[in-house]
């Protein structure tokens, strides 16, 4: 978009981003580099709970962030990494993604998905069962997939991929007796804007596993069906699609995904939780807020869509 060019070095002089590593921003630029940052804040603000928030602009290296370092409740995006490890083991041909899969009486649990209303032992593959446990959330599909990787080695992975701050803590709605006070704090995980940005980005650059591996894994990711969130308030980016893992608690909704457009992919993580109303409905504060800061980062990174410019 022609105000791209303009309005990053307007923010970049405003102090808003950080700039690339060895560059310099100029020294009219710092200024203005608060007006991203300081907007992020108010939207922030105004919620009501708590947010953590990274984002990330994969062209030109612009970052904004809140709170990016802080252990959040992870609810329903560990299931990413969860599909990243069970793509390592595929690739080890330790798994296949056309093996067939039988569910048992453990992994079926209540909350998000479809597999709990569904006939048991359905005939799935593993490749089912990953994707509804991203498209759709499927709790009984994540316990299916997590039983063929494990606990263990998903953390073991992300710590190897730099991740220091993720970990899966338990089995979808399966609480040990003696829980960790890691359990007691963030149930079924925790993780970082920061790491699930790092994540995301080495998905987008194709810097693990394969190239196809990482082109598959994000066709899932743009096949999610929850877009009460990041995609809410975004529609008028010209040509831009979302690729993302939403999360739900009762106080807590997450979303971290990437922003495909032409002029280049923005990555982010957006987690609002202590949200001040437990609704679940589509306008719940939580929600509300992480469509309020997706569309501030992406103004900030874009510039403002000529359609919204017009009015």
């Amino acid at each position: 978009m022609k105000t791209r060019t303009n309005l990053l070095s307007v923010m970049v002089a405003l102090g808003c981003f950080t700039p690339l590593a060895g560059a310099s921003a100029p020294a009219a630029a710092k200024p203005a580099a608060t007006a991203l940052s300081g907007q992020i804040r108010a939207d922030a603000a105004a919620f009501g709970g708590h947010v953590a928030f990274a984002a990330v602009d994969l062209k030109t290296g612009k970052r904004v962030s809140l709170h990016a370092e802080r252990r959040v409740p992870s609810a329903s995006v560990i299931k990413l990494p969860v599909m990243v490890e069970a793509f390592y083991l595929m690739q080890q041909g330790k798994l296949r993604w056309s093996q067939p899969v039988r569910e048992t009486a453990f992994d079926r649990v209540p909350g998000s998905g479809i597999l709990r209303f569904l006939s048991p032992n359905l005939h799935l593959t593993l490749g089912d069962a990953i994707t509804l446990m991203i498209e759709l959330s499927d709790n009984t599909a994540a316990n299916i997939v997590i039983r063929h990787t494990g606990i263990a080695p998903v953390n073991d992975r992300m710590r190897a991929l730099g991740l220091k701050n993720t970990q899966l803590l338990a089995f979808v709605f399966h609480s040990p007796h003696q829980r960790t006070a890691d359990q007691k704090q963030f149930g079924l995980g925790f993780t970082t804007a920061s790491d699930m940005v790092r994540l995301l980005t080495m998905i987008e650059r194709h810097r693990i596993l394969t190239p196809a591996a990482c082109e598959q894994m994000l066709g899932i990711l743009r096949a999610q069906q929850d877009n009460e969130a990041f995609p809410r308030e975004t529609a008028d980016f010209p040509g831009v699609t979302w690729a993302h893992k939403t999360g739900a608690l009762d106080a807590v909704r997450n979303d971290v995904g990437i922003a495909e457009g032409p002029d280049g992919a923005v990555v982010m993580a957006g987690f609002a939780y202590d949200s001040p109303s437990q609704e679940w409905t589509a306008e719940n504060p939580a929600l509300l807020v992480l469509a309020h800061l997706a569309r501030t980062a992406l103004t900030g990174f874009y510039g403002v869509p000529a359609v919204a410019a017009a009015h």
